[in-house]
């Protein structure tokens, strides 16, 4: 059914509401991350993987191999266990948390970039940090929203109100997640050039 006076139909708008609430959820784990690294005096704990998810650049020497994983490794594992949480019914905060995590850690990120570099972080997070950090957090905002549509069909299936087994066309969802693994592979592949070219000309001139 379309929607009086657009073109856009009732889904569409509905999907629309859905990618804003989804990316609202990741900019507000942004701030959060922000505020948390501004307020805390130690800021080196900051710099583990585990928070800044491999976005802070380093000065020491890495192996094209180490740069490369070290970009690949986490979005991936968010990846795939969206893609795993798509098949239970009762994991949508989760999913929705996941988003908010990966908020938190570019917050820390860019905020420790700055505190080390000063004014000069604020170029090297625009070159190093955000061109795969905005790709890679726009496929797992898409891959929360294919794996909250799953998990609502098999709660609605569990629950009387609709039958999924067509409906989850796993063969699809499958499909749609290989899309956007493919896309972080990209878009790993360029941050590990970037961070390779640009680390002796912008990390280690202070």
């Amino acid at each position: 059914m379309k929607n009086k006076g657009t073109k856009y139909s009732e889904e569409d708008l509905k999907r629309t509401k859905v990618i804003a609430l989804l990316f609202s959820i990741m900019a507000a784990g942004i701030l959060f991350g922000t505020m948390l690294f501004r307020g805390s005096t130690d800021r080196e704990i900051f710099s583990s993987d585990a928070l800044c998810q491999g976005f802070i650049k380093f000065t020491y020497s890495q192996s094209v191999l180490d740069v490369f994983i070290r970009s690949l490794s986490w979005t991936s594992l968010l990846l795939i266990m969206l893609f795993l949480m798509g098949f239970c019914c009762i994991t949508q905060i989760a999913e929705l948390l996941i988003l908010f995590w990966r908020g938190v850690s570019l917050g820390i990120s860019v905020s420790y970039m700055y505190a080390v570099y000063g004014i000069k972080g604020t170029l090297i997070t625009a070159l190093m940090i955000l061109p795969h950090a905005v790709v890679t957090s726009a496929v797992l905002v898409f891959a929360a929203r294919e794996a909250l549509r799953c998990s609502n069909l098999y709660m609605f299936h569990f629950t009387g109100r609709e039958q999924c087994t067509e409906q989850l066309q796993f063969r699809l969802y499958l499909l749609r997640f290989a899309v956007l693994m493919g896309i972080v592979l990209l878009s790993s592949s360029a941050d590990c050039a970037i961070t390779y070219l640009l680390t002796d000309r912008l990390l280690l001139k202070m």
